[in-house]
């Protein structure tokens, strides 16, 4: 099995590389590709060696999410901080907002935004301004 978990542009080429070393199982973190025609090239492949692929969210599972929420479970009143960081330079922004075209909080918030939801009770009713 392999864990495809690295910058969007990246994950085609690891996703070729693993098939064509023998995995028979992928977990792909969203978004999985650049465009659509890359994700349909890979389901074609995947689909042609007989590989099956899950897509997903890595940080639900992920060692320092579950230490933390232990630790938090023993902590009477305690506040669990989930942070984005990428540390990029000002050289690099152009890249990063190419990167996320359709907006920064869709492609990177999102995981903490999923965190939230899933072991936080995070909804519109439950969140106060």
């Amino acid at each position: 099995m392999a864990m495809i978990c690295t910058r969007t542009a990246d994950m085609p080429q690891f996703f070729s590389e693993a098939i064509d070393n023998g995995c028979s199982h992928i977990f792909l973190e969203k978004p999985g590709a650049p465009t659509v025609a890359e994700l349909e090239s890979m389901a074609s492949k995947a689909a042609a060696a007989k590989v099956g692929v899950f897509m997903g969210y890595n940080k639900n599972v992920t060692k320092y999410v579950t230490k933390g929420r232990e630790a938090l479970a023993k902590v009477k009143n305690g506040h669990f901080t989930l942070v984005h960081h990428n540390a990029y330079k000002a050289n690099e922004l152009d890249e990063c907002f190419e990167r996320n075209a359709e907006g920064l909080l869709k492609n990177m918030a999102i995981h903490e935004l999923a965190l939230l939801v899933t072991f936080f009770n995070a909804k519109a009713d439950t969140l106060k301004g």
